[in-house]
């Protein structure tokens, strides 16, 4: 990876297709605490552009945004979680 960018965890969903490839780099943000770093190595045009609009939706960071492969359709995203609540579900009064 060219990549020199520290990642706390690391995804590699390159044999996902979408939707599940959002539902894994949703699930993974979940479990960081805010600030952390994700690297996410997936492939396919629509799941990289897919991921990384849902990714900033959320309000989360994109760190980085390579493609390792043309060829394979090979791409890698640093993904720095937002230190903000991003849960779906409202907090409890």
């Amino acid at each position: 990876m060219t990549g020199a960018i520290a990642t706390d965890t690391e995804l590699d969903i390159t044999g996902e297709v979408c939707p599940m490839t959002t539902v894994h780099v949703r699930l993974a943000l979940d479990r960081l605490p805010g600030g952390a770093i994700l690297g996410v190595t997936l492939t396919g045009d629509e799941p990289h552009h897919n991921v990384a609009s849902a990714v900033r939706a959320l309000g989360h960071q994109i760190v980085l945004d390579e493609t390792l492969s043309r060829a394979s359709d090979l791409y890698r995203l640093v993904i720095r979680k937002s230190q903000a609540r991003t849960s779906a579900s409202p907090p409890s009064a």
